[in-house]
């Protein structure tokens, strides 16, 4: 139970699926801006709508515009893509935890300080980050709000806010202990279920749907490449001689292959049956495709799969460059198609270039 708690404690989480974490927090540091404006200009129009009775705070005016500008500044993050999203989420709030703190402390000494209590409580929660550091970062503020607190206020009343600050301190690192856990266990869980259903389920690269979707996505961004179509030469007469197992086996080694050949940023799946496709940003350079598919054939026709008797297998492929102006997922699949049916023209193994012009 003890090891357990500590895991969690620990966050590590937050390690293993970095990406999906840092999307969140780019959604979680927007929602708080807006929150944080709209509050900061309902309680504007109350003051104004009530001058006569409540006296205009400026604090209020300045964290209206300091929210205003949180919110430019993580569509900014979302839009560059910032890696380090969440320490500049920690770097955003404590500005807000500072206000508080002066509001209960140097700005009314003759008070009990009700804010930044609430604030300990509520503002981490929208961080997701691993536990221990939300509970440092709580920390800290507590020692800072503390410190300021002895300083500005009569002993007595120093006391009394340091009573609540105690409970308001374990009640804010319980809450976001147990809040955190829940979530971070909720990002692993999506993120295994969302691999799960992007891959195909004997080779485990990319499915077609998913693998579609993103190759749209980087062409409408004008991410230029090469789109490859892979046909594995001669498979019906492997899956008749060998059997259908044996064929799977095949299919596997080629995607082992395929994957070990592009890099991450490339996206590559299996199109279905035997066919897979290849979207290699690195390729959209005619020699740079030339040699990168050069390699892939000399690391398929090298391959040694005993079930097929150790047969040497052969692809062959068709390849599109596109390396300017715009185009879809369908013109790129036509060319590539086109190409392909070139090469099985040309016999087994070939594979056909073909660049993609403006307007073609």
């Amino acid at each position: 139970m003890f090891q357990k708690v500590k895991t969690n404690f620990l966050g590590k989480t937050v390690d293993l699926y970095p990406e999906e974490i840092r999307i969140r927090n780019y959604k979680s540091l927007r929602d708080f801006s807006v929150v944080g404006v709209i509050i900061s200009v309902a309680v504007l129009l109350f003051c104004l709508l009530l001058r006569d009775i409540v006296t205009f705070n400026t604090q209020f005016l300045i964290m209206a515009v300091y929210y205003v500008a949180m919110l430019f500044l993580a569509e900014f993050l979302h839009k560059k893509k910032i890696k380090h999203i969440i320490f500049a989420f920690y770097a955003v709030i404590t500005p807000v935890m500072i206000m508080a703190i002066m509001l209960g402390t140097f700005l009314d000494p003759t008070q009990p300080s009700i804010t930044i209590m609430i604030f300990i409580c509520v503002l981490p929660l929208f961080i997701l980050d691993k536990p221990w550091r939300v509970c440092l970062y709580i920390t800290i503020i507590a020692v800072i709000y503390c410190i300021c607190n002895y300083l500005a206020k009569d002993f007595q009343l120093f006391l009394e806010d340091f009573v609540d600050l105690v409970a308001f301190y374990f009640l804010a690192a319980g809450v976001n202990f147990f809040i955190l856990d829940d979530r971070l266990e909720n990002v692993e869980n999506y993120v295994k279920f969302r691999e799960k259903s992007e891959k195909d389920v004997l080779t485990g690269i990319y499915n077609r749907g998913i693998g579609e979707e993103k190759i749209k996505h980087l062409a409408e961004r004008k991410e230029y490449g090469a789109f490859c179509i892979l046909d594995i030469d001669d498979f019906k007469s492997i899956n008749d001689t060998y059997g259908h197992a044996s064929g799977d086996e095949v299919l596997k080694e080629i995607a082992k292959v395929i994957r070990a050949q592009f890099s991450k940023e490339d996206v590559f799946f299996r199109m279905g049956g035997d066919e897979f496709v290849v979207y290699s940003l690195k390729c959209a350079d005619e020699s740079i495709c030339r040699q990168s598919l050069d390699c892939l054939y000399e690391k398929i026709r090298g391959l040694q799969i005993a079930c097929i008797n150790y047969i040497p297998v052969n692809v062959s492929i068709g390849c599109c460059i596109y390396n300017q102006g715009t185009t879809d997922y369908h013109r790129l699949y036509q060319y590539g198609d086109k190409a392909l049916y070139q090469s099985k023209h040309m016999g087994k193994g070939h594979y056909t270039i073909r660049v993609l012009s403006p307007g073609r």
